[in-house]
């Protein structure tokens, strides 16, 4: 079997546009015995903790990327006149740096760049592109497009931006879906890979995951374009997106074996790395003079509470606190509570309307006493394993 690892991946989070549901990537990619895997999905990088997860389950490679795109005028400018989504970029990265290196690219196309897609733009690419991998991406990216509608020689130009930028970590991506512009860009592409000494690569623009998945990404695709679905003009996808074995991917790129060779290169570039999926990060609760720990002072204000809204604090509403109070401390959310009744407090005293309890919530005693909810869980017999459950964690 050829080696050989797909690099331009779209999983369920290339929203409306991407029909892959991740274990079952990785359950085809088991199957198939591929060892490395890339998820690269539409400017957003929110897929990749079950990403993650799920290699680690099958053994498989992760390789965390992302496909952005690269507004042509700058990420801020924004009006009729510009192009609404920008030129696609594949970004891959080797170590941890990296990750966030594309975390924080991904990050400020929603935050300064978003219009109709979460841009950025190549003043961000020169400060964030330090150990990133980056590959020219389908018909949509910068030097498809140019070639297609300029020619060679402007599309030597824009490469020649993106090797300042990139390096020898800038690969041409090489693409076969039965359209003839990919046929056409894929020989000028072979033609500045040459000239430049540049790698080419072999990629599928992975968008379902099997060749019978064609038809439920098309639905996708017109909830996404508001067409209909015997509506196939100017439709880009041919049903040839799918996740193809090596072998397959060999036998289509058989005229240019280098490309699936490559793709090798940048998987033996990649380091093996830990990315922190659930840490909480919450604001210091500042203690009052005589207690020790955030658990000590939320049990405090607890039976506090309790002393104030209950005639006495009987057996049964002891063990419901006493409970609750130490799944909250096993599941780490002592500053939490503490923060959301100092908030909430505060609303009262400032005469802003606080809800009486909304959802799950409403079953937590140490809520109800705590002024945090308004509803007594004990009496309506309403479960706090619906809101907080060691078993469960959310």
């Amino acid at each position: 079997m050829p080696e050989f690892t797909h690099l331009h991946v779209h999983t369920q989070f290339s929203i409306l546009d991407g029909a892959s549901k991740i274990d079952a990537l990785f359950e085809k990619a088991e199957i198939n015995g591929m060892k490395a895997l890339a998820i690269t999905d539409h400017g957003n990088m929110f897929g990749v903790p079950l990403f993650i997860q799920a290699a680690k389950k099958k053994g498989i490679k992760p390789i965390i990327g992302c496909e952005v795109y690269v507004a042509a005028e700058g990420r801020k400018k924004k009006s009729e006149k510009v192009d609404r989504s920008g030129h696609h970029l594949i970004l891959l990265a080797k170590n941890k740096k990296d990750y966030h290196n594309l975390s924080k690219l991904s990050s400020i196309g929603y935050l300064e760049g978003f219009y109709y897609t979460p841009r950025i733009d190549k003043e961000l690419l020169r400060e964030y592109s330090e150990g990133l991998m980056a590959s020219s991406a389908c018909l949509g990216g910068e030097i498809p497009t140019v070639i297609r509608m300029h020619g060679q020689e402007k599309a030597e130009e824009v490469l020649l931006e993106y090797l300042e930028i990139f390096g020898e970590d800038f690969y041409l991506e090489l693409q076969d879906h039965g359209h003839p512009e990919q046929k056409l860009v894929n020989e000028v592409l072979i033609k500045l890979a040459a000239k430049y000494n540049v790698k080419v690569i072999a990629t599928n623009d992975v968008h379902f995951i099997n060749a019978d998945d064609y038809d439920a990404h098309r639905i996708l695709i017109c909830l996404n374009t508001g067409r209909d679905l015997d509506d196939t003009s100017g439709l880009h996808y041919t049903g040839q997106e799918f996740l193809k074995t090596p072998q397959e991917m060999a036998d289509l790129f058989a005229q240019y074996p280098e490309a699936i060779a490559n793709t090798q290169e940048i998987v033996n570039k990649v380091e093996d790395y830990e990315i922190t999926t659930r840490e909480i990060v919450l604001p210091h609760f500042p203690l009052p003079e005589g207690f020790d720990s955030e658990d000590d002072y939320l049990r405090h204000l607890t039976y506090e509470g309790a002393e104030k809204l209950y005639p006495e604090i009987s057996r049964e509403v002891s063990e419901r606190l006493d409970f609750e109070l130490s799944v909250i401390r096993e599941m780490g959310f002592p500053g939490y509570f503490l923060i959301v009744q100092d908030f909430i407090a505060e609303a009262r005293r400032m005469k802003v309307f606080v809800g009486p309890g909304r959802g799950s919530a409403a079953g937590s005693a140490v809520a109800f006493c705590t002024g945090i909810t308004n509803i007594d869980p004990i009496k309506y017999n309403l479960l706090f394993e619906r809101f907080l459950n060691p078993e469960r964690v959310t």
